[in-house]
């Protein structure tokens, strides 16, 4: 059986928020992030990189709490998402929701970072 347990940490990478998601993204994902990326948001951020080199499963209510969070920094925050590391299930998901309308995506949370502050 699959550990389904999840963590989402958030640091300051040269002005950009490094959002890094790891485990089983499932249920209580919203309660977690959320939180966590509104704060940064208060604090005048705009440019933010999720990388996902650690999350392993994507569950329907974890892909609503993305598009969510997209939605907040790059539509109601004029910000800038880019994803890293992403798999290529995790790319067809994100797809499928239109996230990549919004956000663009890079193998590595360093090319990222440069990306998201061009």
């Amino acid at each position: 059986m699959l550990d389904k347990n999840f963590d989402v940490k958030i640091s300051v990478v040269d002005d950009v928020c490094l959002v890094e998601f790891s485990g089983y993204l499932s249920h209580g994902l919203t309660e977690k992030a959320l939180p966590l990326v509104e704060q940064k948001i208060s604090e005048g951020y705009k440019d933010f990189v999720f990388d996902m080199a650690t999350a392993t499963i994507l569950e329907s209510p974890a892909v609503a709490c993305i598009l969510t969070l997209t939605e907040k920094i790059v539509d109601d925050q004029d910000g800038n998402l880019v994803f890293s590391s992403l798999s290529d299930m995790h790319v067809k998901i994100l797809e499928m929701v239109g996230v990549f309308l919004y956000a663009s995506s890079c193998n590595d949370k360093e090319t990222a970072i440069l990306e998201c502050k061009a």
